[in-house]
């Protein structure tokens, strides 16, 4: 069939979602790039960690514990922080997320040099061979772990920021160094990912081909035909998967997670009941509190909570204990204890979560891959499915492009359908940031097309 032929049988909208595949195509790449490497080194740290230092991670396991205070006394205490420290509270204020619920690792602001490093928590589990981590941050913003043998409180020893994993990847995957403008910036990218996904599975539609056989590369026609076909079969069997990521990935953002989706909640009733803390109070604080984490942690145990416990304290006045089980994907539970008395003053399971900040809570679940390894393995999948799309998405255009030329595909002149138009607004409406893309590249478009008529 020429390629006048297959233009003809083609269906009235390819030449234009092909165009904006294209360009969404360009702007997602190094996103999708950049976020496939750091998540896949994320959801593989703690794993790594155990492999690299178990003599930090591993304890001999014994029926008596240390108290959490002497654990965390002996952390800051390996770090020069004592515990006559005088109480420094930077200020006052709240910090919640809007899905209410535990993110694995947490960035408080940035640690100050007069107040000693930033605690961020402690991660204590369950598993009497497993040692405690202590949290603490740097002044560049990362984490770094003082791990301590839970049954003795003796300090197994520390890391760096860069020789622990699990925080230069959570912090690099969310945006660091850049802070918020790096949030804005994979904002942009995941909306883009929708336009992707939703073009190019309008493109793939099977038009004449029956499924299943659809999926399957025709590698008989040439090579167009199979690089597109190869691209095109892994991209609709990851396409939900994908899509989910990026809905799901949304609500972490700075700008649409911290201020759409927050006010969204709290106009309709979603508002989640479990709060959440950043950590971040200062060594003396946490020392002051030290011996209120004694109650917190067996409260809570009795509670039957199990697993990982994540323990925060923020940094400003009347803050108290707060407690959430981690890395399981058994129903959440997130405690809230009183100052300096660690008693219970709330605890909220997932079902008593409402249903958005239950799904956000889900969604984050996903990304951890909580829901043990087969979870990790197709998480792992995924990613390096999206390499791929990229590398064949490419081979494709480079072989389908104009010879000896690099240009998109070209324009036409066919109109917008009045539902799509309606849609692309809707959508940019929902999510401030694309929409503030799609006016700049509309701009750019027009001044570009102006230059070529005067040339």
């Amino acid at each position: 069939m020429s390629s006048a032929t297959a233009s003809a049988n083609r269906p009235r909208y390819y030449g234009l979602f092909w165009r904006w595949h294209f360009f969404a195509a360009l702007i997602v790449i190094p996103f999708v790039l950049w976020q496939s490497t750091t998540g896949t080194i994320y959801l593989w740290s703690e794993w790594a960690m155990d492999e690299l230092h178990p003599g930090l991670r591993f304890v001999a396991p014994s029926t008596h514990n240390a108290p959490p205070s002497a654990q965390i006394e002996a952390a800051l205490a390996s770090i020069g922080e004592k515990k006559s420290a005088a109480l420094k509270t930077p200020h006052d204020g709240t910090a919640k997320m809007p899905n209410g619920m535990a993110m694995s690792m947490p960035m408080p602001p940035p640690a100050s040099a007069a107040n000693g490093p930033a605690v961020i928590g402690l991660l204590m589990p369950d598993d009497p061979a497993r040692s405690t981590t202590v949290l603490l941050q740097n002044q560049n913003g990362l984490a770094y772990p003082v791990f301590v043998n839970p049954h003795t409180a003796k300090v197994l020893g520390k890391l760096s920021a860069a020789q622990w994993w699990p925080g230069w990847s959570r912090s690099l995957h969310g945006g660091w160094p850049l802070g918020k403008p790096g949030s804005w910036l994979l904002e942009l990218g995941d909306c883009w990912a929708i336009v992707m996904i939703l073009t190019g599975f309008y493109l793939w539609w099977p038009r004449g081909r029956p499924f299943p056989e659809v999926l399957w590369p025709r590698f008989h026609r040439g090579p167009r035909i199979a690089l597109r076909d190869v691209h095109s079969s892994v991209a609709v069997i990851f396409s939900a998967v994908f899509l989910f990521f990026t809905i799901s990935a949304l609500p972490w953002t700075s700008f649409w997670g911290g201020q759409i989706l927050q006010r969204f909640e709290t106009a309709t009733g979603q508002v989640s009941p479990a709060g959440f803390s950043t950590g971040g109070a200062s060594p003396s604080q946490a020392l002051q509190s030290a011996s209120a984490l004694n109650r917190a942690v067996a409260e809570t145990r009795a509670k039957g909570v199990r697993g990982i416990l994540d323990i925060r304290l923020s940094p400003w006045s009347g803050a108290g204990w707060w407690l959430a089980n981690t890395r399981t994907a058994a129903p959440d539970h997130t405690v809230q204890t009183a100052q300096g008395t660690g008693r219970i003053v709330s605890d909220v399971t997932s079902a008593q979560i409402p249903a958005i900040p239950r799904f956000v809570a889900f969604g984050i679940h996903i990304h951890q891959g909580d829901f043990g390894p087969l979870n990790l393995l197709l998480n792992t999948a995924f990613a390096l499915s999206l390499v791929w799309l990229v590398m064949t998405g490419f081979a494709s255009w480079w072989i389908r492009r104009p010879r000896g030329h690099i240009a998109p595909p070209p324009r036409t002149d066919t109109r917008w359908p009045a539902g799509l138009k309606a849609g692309a607004i809707a959508m940019c409406i929902l999510l401030p940031i694309f929409g503030l893309s799609v006016i700049a590249a509309a701009a750019i478009d027009r001044g570009l097309r102006m230059v070529a008529q005067r040339a």
